[in-house]
């Protein structure tokens, strides 16, 4: 009696179909829905890394050029005219009255409207452990 064949356990969240009897964990009716969905939902999560990861490295390119040409100083609006993607940094500090940002080895402060302090990060030493 527990196997009834017109009882309707859920749909295969690839294709929509009934799920055939089997585990009653099932998720797909086939071994090619799962793997289009895995698929799919694989290239989902590596687009949204590389879109960051781009803007990360882009944000970079435009203060190593600010760099280069001796700016340490630079407003907000000229820096999003620029294509800097504020959201998009490595690291964030709080230090004293400012906050530090860091792009990789590049660090600037930032208020309401410039950032400041545009320098590179000398080289840091590592502990070793006892």
């Amino acid at each position: 009696m527990n196997s009834e064949e017109g009882c309707v356990r859920g749909k295969c969240l690839e294709c929509g179909a009934d799920l055939p009897n089997g585990r009653s964990d099932m998720k797909f009716c086939c071994t090619s829905c799962r793997n289009r969905y895995n698929y799919r939902k694989g290239n989902r999560d590596k687009g949204v890394k590389l879109r960051t990861i781009n803007a990360i490295n882009r944000n970079y390119e435009i203060l190593e050029s600010l760099l280069e040409d001796g700016a340490s100083t630079i407003d907000n609006p000229d820096l999003s005219a620029m294509g800097y993607n504020f959201d998009c940094i490595t690291s964030y500090h709080k230090v004293r009255n400012h906050n530090e940002y860091r792009c990789y080895d590049i660090k600037y402060y930032k208020s309401e409207s410039r950032i400041f302090g545009l320098s590179r990060v000398e080289g840091r030493t590592v502990r070793k452990k006892r």
